[in-house]
């Protein structure tokens, strides 16, 4: 016997919610790698751990948006000889925002990644999650064929530096007929921030005193975690056998062992120690 063919996708629903929300402005983003998804159960600690996890899990929260522009995903029409105007297909689509200031480390960031196709959740001031529906019951994030950013690094005569963000997303027709969100029940932003890449560097080279430095910038970050190397010290730093924060220089002094190079532990570790947003770059 012939299959049978069904025509599922021409169903008309014209009902809506009896509850509309209120969607609000969107402020920020979390990225994922391609093919990956948030947990079912989403909550904070758990989205905070998966920032500083091993970067085969890892997630990457972008914040704070404070304006937002899309551009296509609209259905495209054209007619046949005096026929009458029929579908044949979606514009690309791509949506912008603009980041509350010009960040030099992300826009680097972003350019240097901007060949790799991710997923990409929304979220926005009132707490609500935007993605998928791909038939299962976790939501899926919005896939993307590409994720940049452009810049004006520094102000003109009439505005400030400034910066934006810009999703391309992969199917835009998807994005429409799938369109899902659910309440996240608090706000992301605090617990999404991205890793800042920083350096171990030595204050001079017959010591063994060492500051933690921002990549970019130089921004010297060694008083802001001092407190915890003491306390963590060896955790921290693998194969040390002391580790000891002067306060007086704001230094670290560390002590390897015999053949070893001073490094900081993965940000996984890091994080369990109370020393959140940074990983060690060559």
């Amino acid at each position: 016997m012939n299959k049978f063919r069904t025509c599922d996708s021409a169903q008309l629903f014209t009902g809506v919610t009896k509850c509309p929300i209120d969607f609000g402005k969107m402020i920020g983003a979390i990225i994922v790698a391609e093919g990956a998804k948030l947990p079912k159960d989403i909550t904070a600690e758990a989205l905070e751990k998966l920032a500083h996890a091993d970067p085969s899990e890892r997630i990457y929260g972008l914040y704070k948006f404070v304006e937002y522009a899309k551009s296509g995903g609209e259905a495209q029409t054209s007619v046949v000889g005096y026929g009458p105007e029929q579908p044949n297909g979606f514009s690309a689509r791509k949506d912008t925002f603009t980041m509350i200031r010009f960040y030099p480390e992300l826009h680097a960031s972003l350019t240097r990644t901007s060949h790799v196709p991710r997923g990409a959740y929304f979220y926005d001031e009132n707490g609500w999650l935007y993605g998928l529906d791909d038939g299962t019951d976790v939501l899926a994030p919005f896939p993307m064929a590409t994720i940049y950013s452009d810049a004006t690094p520094h102000p003109t005569s009439s505005a400030k530096s400034s910066m934006t963000v810009t999703f391309a997303f992969d199917d835009p027709k998807k994005a429409i007929e799938e369109f899902n969100y659910v309440a996240l029940g608090f706000h992301p932003q605090n617990l999404t921030l991205g890793l800042n890449q920083v350096k171990l560097q030595k204050v001079d080279e017959e010591s063994s005193k060492y500051k933690i430095v921002e990549k970019v910038g130089g921004y010297d970050l060694t008083g802001l975690f001092g407190p915890l190397v003491t306390e963590n010290g060896t955790d921290i730093f693998p194969d040390a056998s002391a580790v000891t924060y002067n306060s007086a220089d704001k230094t670290i002094s560390v002590t390897m062992e015999a053949g070893k190079s001073v490094s900081l532990a993965a940000p996984e570790v890091l994080y369990e120690k109370g020393i959140k947003g940074i990983e060690q770059v060559a």
